[in-house]
């Protein structure tokens, strides 16, 4: 989101009626959850504190803890944001302010959408396919040109799916959460799409069982998450971009993820680990840390003290000065990643589970 010069003046009054709706948000409080002393994943207590992270991205205020499980490698934040909480640090992140910052990385990640679907190449084409926190339904306006006569369904806690339905890019779309949906919906699919969604969930395992009832028997499940175990989440500290602090409430190392899919009455496929890593770890960290230590783009409204011009003007040169460094950690990531995808240390890991 970066932007020059003042606000019009047709939009100072919405400013400040958004700056008001941040401020009163904020201080109605119950934004955490009583920290837990056990593990939510496995229920063991020897849980130690992994990192204190921040939110790098939109630079809202506060920190939070995630924790890892020394039993079963589960990372997880706690304490844990309520729905208020949830609310507050996720609005104008893929709608509102942040809707055309999202969009244009969207566009971007289509050789991802590509990779994804090349996963589940060699069956048969699906009928209904649903995808579970869509965003935009950028992934879905990508799978229809390889699934003609698919129909495609989304879900998305955000209106922009609405608009996604409108434009075309899906057959139906609904802001239905999924546990609800499932109910309305039994054996209804045959592809079922989690991407990049369980690790923002409550619950990852009463999201999988609602998975479970949608999918008809034989249906697929296709799965991508960020993998806590990469060696740069220690090595970027906060600034790893994967951390997508605080919505990720979750990091599920990828055994922990195939042990509950079976749990829940899946057999797994197909585990796609190296190949799934994302080239841009070292830009990303780069990026990250000049976002949250350069004066502001604009004066956002959930800023205690919105940046002047002359700090947009600092924050421009120093990411022009920047140019040849995030040059290099660009170069730098694509020549990691030949080594990275032979193994399985990326960023982000992959799974398609068939429904027994």
């Amino acid at each position: 989101m970066v932007s020059t010069g003042r606000r019009p003046a047709s939009g100072d009054a919405e400013f400040r009626r958004r700056r008001a709706e941040y401020e009163h948000e904020r201080n109605r409080g119950n934004f955490f959850h009583p920290r837990t002393e056990s593990c939510p994943w496995c229920g063991a207590r020897e849980i130690r504190f992994r990192i204190r992270v921040a939110d790098t991205r939109q630079c809202k205020p506060g920190t939070f803890d995630m924790d890892e499980c020394s039993s079963c490698g589960h990372v997880f934040q706690n304490p844990r944001l309520t729905d208020t909480g949830l609310a507050y640090y996720c609005r104008d992140v893929y709608d509102g302010l942040g809707r055309e910052h999202y969009a244009s990385i969207a566009e971007r990640s289509r050789p991802a959408y590509r990779r994804r679907l090349r996963l589940l190449g060699g069956r048969p084409r699906p009928e209904h396919w649903l995808d579970v926190g869509a965003r935009h339904g950028h992934f879905c306006r990508e799978a229809r040109v390889s699934l003609p006569g698919t129909t495609f369904h989304a879900l998305d806690p955000s209106e922009e799916i609405l608009r996604a339905r409108d434009r075309g890019w899906v057959d139906a779309a609904e802001s239905t959460p999924l546990i609800e949906f499932a109910g309305d919906h039994l054996a209804g699919f045959d592809v079922v799409s989690l991407i990049h969604y369980l690790e923002r969930t409550t619950s990852p395992r009463q999201e999988l069982s609602a998975v479970r009832r949608v999918l008809r028997p034989g249906g697929v499940v296709l799965i991508e998450l960020v993998n806590p175990r990469s060696r740069y989440a220690r090595l970027h500290g906060r600034f790893w971009y994967c951390w997508m602090a605080p919505q990720n409430l979750h990091l599920m190392p990828w055994h922990n993820m195939c042990e509950l899919l079976e749990e829940t009455g899946f057999v797994v496929s197909c585990v796609e680990l190296g190949a799934a890593n994302k080239p841009f770890d070292n830009l990303a960290a780069l990026l990250t840390a000049l976002n949250y230590f350069l004066p502001p783009a604009r004066p956002w409204p959930w800023l205690r003290r919105p940046g002047g011009p002359a700090g947009r003007l600092l924050r421009a040169a120093a990411m022009i000065l920047a140019g040849p460094l995030l040059g290099l950690a660009l170069v730098l990531d694509l020549l990691l990643h030949q080594v990275i995808r032979r193994r399985r240390g990326g960023n982000t890991y992959r799974i398609v589970a068939v429904a027994g």
